[in-house]
């Protein structure tokens, strides 16, 4: 990328992905670190093909969100952290300080809503944001300065990859998820209206609202008859689905500037977690 721009990592998501693409791994002690292995690999792949100018990294916490408080039973199907998994934080946030990666949290908040709240705020300012995520669910705050990126095909995903695919325009996306649901999050949507049907509906009539509104005009009886049952949960899933990007939070992209990295401070790391490859 020739502009300069913030590479933004959704660091659970990314820690995750590394958890279960590498196989158990110990420290020279016997700590388990196989997530900050396949994570340390990927963050010094992205920085070496991107060559970012800036970068930083969210994280959930452990605190409940606006969403918890408003549908107690969001992520509610979410399967515990696993036994192996929970000890590896402290130890990736070691590397990450030794890379000089600021981290960005904010309880009450999901770390898609600082990575919302950031790259909208630059992208005002015509700043561009590369999010690193395969978060559906970030799709919706694709525009002309923010784009997503996949480190492990390499590849970029914009907004004319996003309409070829979703069919409907990124701030949709809010408005699909509202109809389908998502299991991972525990969303309910519209029993019976899938991707299809939720697309079509949109396309016709541009949001649940304007569904919602014209229902005695849907032709399909059983799509209708849902949407008759379940609107207001449509209008919840919408809201449990919807990004906040206003997120109170002190963010400076001046403190996002790669810097030279501590080879004293990266080496003791690798050397005491056995990363002989990275040494």
């Amino acid at each position: 990328m020739s502009q300069k721009a913030l590479f933004l990592i959704d660091g659970h998501a990314l820690l995750f992905q590394a958890y279960y693409a590498i196989p158990p791994l110990s420290t020279p002690k016997g700590d388990p670190i196989n997530a900050v292995y396949g994570f340390t690999s990927m963050l010094r792949k992205l920085m070496k093909s991107q060559d970012p100018d800036y970068l930083a990294i969210t994280f959930d916490t452990k605190a409940p969100t606006f969403r918890h408080e408003y549908f107690k039973d969001y992520k509610a199907n979410r399967k515990p952290m696993p036994d192996d998994l929970r000890p590896q934080f402290p130890l990736l946030e070691r590397v990450i300080k030794a890379y000089n990666i600021p981290i960005y949290s904010q309880d009450g908040f999901e770390a898609d809503d600082i990575m919302g709240t950031i790259s909208k705020k630059l992208s005002k300012e015509n700043i561009k944001t590369v999010l690193i995520s395969r978060d559906k669910d970030l799709e919706q705050l694709l525009d002309d300065n923010i784009t997503m990126f996949d480190i492990k095909s390499n590849t970029f995903y914009d907004t004319d990859a996003f309409k070829a695919k979703r069919g409907v325009e990124p701030l949709q996306m809010i408005e699909i998820l509202a109809l389908v649901g998502d299991s991972s999050d525990n969303i309910p949507g519209v029993p019976g209206i899938g991707p299809k049907t939720a697309t079509k509906l949109i396309n016709e009539w541009d949001s649940v609202d304007g569904i919602l509104n014209n229902i005695d005009k849907i032709s399909a009886k059983k799509t209708k008859q849902s949407l008759m049952e379940y609107g207001e949960q449509a209008k919840l899933s919408r809201y449990l689905a919807t990004i906040n990007i206003k997120v109170p939070i002190d963010f400076d992209l001046e403190d996002c500037r790669v810097n030279e990295i501590s080879e004293k401070e990266t080496q003791t790391i690798f050397k005491e977690f056995g990363f002989k490859t990275f040494l």
